[in-house]
C-alpha cells in the first residue's frame, strides 16, 4: 500500500491588483463585476482577422477562448471567481459562483469578438 503524505495547503496569496479589483467590484452586480475584472486584467484592444482571438494589452499576447477561460478561472494572479466573490448577488457556494462566472466569461468573450476592431499587427499566432 502506498501512503501519500498530506501537505498542508499554503495560504492564498493575492496581488495588490486583485485586492483592488475585489474592493471596487463589491459595488457592482456579479455580471458587471466580472466584466470590470476582465477589462482590468486583460484590456482587450482588438480581435484577430483570420482566427478567433483577442489581443490583450496587459498580457501582450493573442488569446484564444480556451486560454482566456483557463487563465481567467485558474491562474492565481488573475482568478476572476475570487476577485468577484464579494460582488452584489454573488453566490456563497464556490461551485455555483465558478459556474456563473464561467457563463459570464463566455458571454463577455462572444461580445468582445463582435465589437472590437480588427487588428492585424502584430501577426503572432494566438495561444489556443
Amino acid at each position: 500500500m502506498i501512503a501519500f503524505q498530506s501537505v498542508p495547503r499554503l495560504p492564498r496569496i493575492t496581488t495588490y491588483r486583485q485586492r483592488s479589483i475585489r474592493r471596487r467590484a463589491q459595488r457592482y452586480s456579479l455580471k458587471q463585476a466580472v466584466r470590470f475584472a476582465v477589462d482590468v486584467c486583460f484590456r482587450f484592444s482588438g480581435r484577430a482577422v483570420q482566427v478567433k482571438a483577442l489581443w490583450s494589452e496587459t498580457e501582450r499576447v493573442w488569446l484564444g477562448s480556451k486560454t482566456f477561460l483557463d487563465w481567467s478561472m485558474w491562474i492565481e494572479n488573475i482568478d476572476i471567481p475570487w476577485v468577484v466573490a464579494t460582488a452584489a448577488g454573488a453566490p456563497k457556494d464556490a461551485a455555483q459562483l465558478r459556474q456563473e462566472v464561467l457563463v459570464e466569461l463566455n458571454s463577455y468573450w462572444t461580445n468582445r469578438l463582435a465589437v472590437l476592431p480588427s487588428k492585424e499587427r502584430p501577426n503572432w499566432l494566438p495561444l489556443p
